[in-house]
């Protein structure tokens, strides 16, 4: 059964989700690529990993010259950061050739620049921005891990259920876990559970429209490259899961697949 939601909530969620996306499927594309072509680890990724291992948001700067653009958005950058204690800015001029696998990974090239990109620290792309970044914007680009979780496996193409579980007694729903099972989906489907009263979940849950007080799981059904499919209570079944991906056309890739975007309850069991 739906659970009553926040439509407002969802609509910030997947704006968010929006802003760093037409940069990310790119960058999820070509990271193992550029990943082997790479023998050493530049200073740049040195420095990402070492910001990844002390739990900051990595704010990278591509730009070309220490314009007058380029030090608008430097300065909004490091104004934000110094009100925080979890982010980093690096700086990367574009013509360094050490920072070669870096810059191609992301395609920063054909941005108009300064260009930031802003990483989690489990690697997950959570904005993109072009010319000019909002202070709003960069606290928006600061992300739960529970929320970082969610970007990072829809950026590497998998369907997400979130579990968003009470305080006490919680456990995964039955057809969320049918829903993993099933073969047609299991390669493909990742499970992510929060807290709904971890206070570093909050804005999360808030941006949601769930219940934190609520006294079973809640669960968040998202596809690539960022769609919200539907909010369901802990008796959501595995084929009204199946049914809301179906019918949103996320199915599968294969446009020639009898169930894409039709298919019903039964998908899940049929073989094509």
């Amino acid at each position: 059964m739906s659970m009553s939601h926040s439509c407002r909530g969802l609509l910030v969620l997947a704006l968010s989700f929006a802003t760093g996306f037409s940069a990310v499927q790119a960058h999820a594309q070509t990271t193992g690529r550029a990943g082997a072509a790479a023998a050493q680890p530049s200073p740049a990724d040195q420095k990402i990993a070492a910001n990844s291992k002390a739990g900051h948001t990595t704010f990278l700067l591509f730009y070309r010259s220490n314009d007058r653009l380029t030090q608008a958005v430097y300065g909004t950058l490091k104004t934000a950061a110094s009100k925080r204690k979890d982010t980093a800015i690096l700086p990367i001029q574009v013509d360094d050739r050490a920072e070669r696998g870096l810059i191609e990974r992301f395609d920063v090239t054909r941005t108009p620049l300064p260009a930031v990109v802003s990483l989690a620290p489990n690697g997950a792309v959570t904005g993109v921005f072009s010319q000019q970044i909002k202070p709003e914007e960069v606290d928006g680009a600061i992300v739960s891990a529970g929320y970082a979780k969610c970007i990072k496996a829809m950026q590497g193409g998998q369907i997400v259920l979130l579990c968003v579980q009470p305080a006490a007694r919680g456990f995964v729903p039955k057809g969320v876990q049918e829903f993993q099972a099933d073969r047609l989906y299991k390669e493909r489907t990742q499970v992510v559970n929060i807290s709904a009263t971890d206070p570093g979940e909050a804005q999360f849950v808030k941006q949601l429209g769930l219940n934190a007080r609520s006294a079973s799981p809640q669960v968040v059904f998202m596809a690539p490259p960022g769609v919200m499919l539907g909010a369901y209570d802990a008796n959501v079944t595995h084929a009204t899961l199946a049914t809301k991906l179906a019918s949103a056309g996320k199915c599968c890739d294969d446009k020639n697949c009898k169930h894409h975007r039709t298919a019903t309850g039964a998908t899940s069991t049929q073989r094509r």
